[in-house]
């Protein structure tokens, strides 16, 4: 029988099928395999190209390659068990998509949590948003991640010292304390779903939110002043150089980090930007004004924006985390800041439980190139034309989210009520 592997969505990332084929027989399935669409041809993993170019060029090429080469040893192995399977069957077994299915992803064991996770995602998407859907997807990105990292994992060994490993991988691995909290919250509401069918699962699900503390960092953005030593930053290595120039774009651009990667040469004429936010994907589009600063990075790219981190979005965005800090580091982005921890549910600034005293760059997350934008330009132009760009619905909650503790520049704002007093 012939087995073949392909691509169906026109996502960037798209999952891998398996095609069983002869006679009267096809039979289809889609695997845990995932790949950039346009990188697998003919069943075969289709390596980047390296030619000459810039090191740095190269250098993201191959990393690329190292990530499609791992694609193709799972793909090798997966038609290996497939060949096996079919090798091994007696003759009245049905080969349709249910068997091909069970040994792709199999589901025997419902005490899997990763088959969990799937009877939880198949009972929301009709019932969620996209976005919040999307975050349960990446959740099981997450934990997917974690398994391979580690080992399988049963939902009856999901416990307090599960949950507290699981943090410090999160931590570990750059996610903010509020997007930590997040998932923790989510994996308990998949545990109790499980709950509710039958699954055995640990007591301890009903303890996961004990002990978790909201932090909030006060006033924590980058200035005019740190943007420029950031941009101007030599002596990094070539996956740094990439995060400080989208860190760069972010803070000159206002976008949260998930529309800011998505960034294309296509989206820009004559020197504007339109965005379409995924937050407010039912809103009109944002058009930004390219600043020097992005159009410096674009000419370095030869017109493009920087290639991205890694081809798996999720995996981008932990990178970008990490490498900022490290970007921040090295750009001796040293003032203290204060990080307040909240007891949970708790709002009022009296209520605080502990003040820690940090380094700038030691908090500094995605989140912070937007909020740089917001505070930067707050009372040297119209809090509108800012909400323009940022996509902020209501001046209220553009408010709440910049800083505005730090000085304004009352010279130009002085003038500039006194040249529209004239009109």
């Amino acid at each position: 029988m012939a087995v073949s592997f392909y691509t169906q969505s026109r996502k960037e990332i798209a999952p891998i099928w398996i095609r069983i084929r002869e006679g009267s027989i096809d039979a289809k399935a889609r695997t845990l395999i995932s790949v950039q669409q346009d990188r697998l041809v003919k069943s075969k993993v289709v390596l980047h190209r390296i030619t000459t170019g810039e090191p740095e060029h190269k250098n993201i090429l191959r990393q690329k390659n190292d990530f499609l080469n791992v694609v193709q040893i799972q793909l090798d192995a997966l038609r290996r068990e497939v060949q096996s399977a079919l090798n091994k069957r007696d003759g009245t077994e049905l080969i349709d998509s249910k068997w091909i299915k069970n040994i792709v992803q199999p589901t025997e064991n419902i005490n899997l949590l990763s088959a969990n996770i799937d009877a939880f995602l198949d009972y929301k998407k009709p019932l969620v948003k996209t976005n919040t859907f999307r975050t349960y997807t990446n959740l099981k990105t997450l934990i997917n991640r974690f398994e391979k990292e580690n080992s399988t994992l049963l939902v009856s060994g999901i416990n307090l010292k599960f949950r507290d490993k699981f943090l410090k991988y999160l931590n570990d691995n750059g996610y903010s304390n509020s997007t930590t909290i997040l998932y923790i919250r989510i994996l308990t509401t998949i545990l109790k779903h499980a709950k509710k069918r039958g699954v055995k699962v640990s007591d301890d699900i009903d303890n996961f939110k004990d002990d978790l503390k909201n932090k909030k960092t006060l006033n924590v953005y980058l200035t005019l002043d740190e943007i420029k030593r950031i941009f101007e930053l030599k002596d990094l290595t070539p996956q740094e150089s990439i995060a400080r120039d989208w860190l760069v774009i972010s803070c000159n651009t206002a976008q949260r980090v998930g529309d800011l990667l998505k960034y294309d040469k296509k989206d820009i004429k004559l020197d504007i930007l339109t965005v379409q936010q995924t937050k407010n994907e039912n809103s009109f589009p944002i058009r930004i004004p390219l600043l020097p600063q992005v159009k410096d990075i674009l000419k370095k790219y030869v017109g493009n924006f920087p290639p991205q981190l890694n081809p798996n979005p999720q995996v981008s965005y932990v990178y970008y985390n990490r490498l900022i800090k490290q970007v921040c580091r090295k750009a001796e982005i040293n003032d203290e800041v204060k990080t307040l921890t909240y007891q949970k549910n708790n709002i009022k600034e009296d209520e605080v439980s502990k003040v820690i005293i940090k380094k700038k760059w030691e908090v500094v997350s995605s989140h912070i190139g937007r909020r740089s934008f917001a505070t930067n330009y707050y009372g040297k132009m119209p809090t509108a034309l800012i909400q323009a760009i940022t996509g902020h619905k209501t001046e209220s909650s553009f408010l709440l989210y910049i800083d505005r503790d730090r000085e304004v520049d009352i010279e130009n704002l002085s003038a500039m009520m006194l040249e529209i007093s004239k009109q």
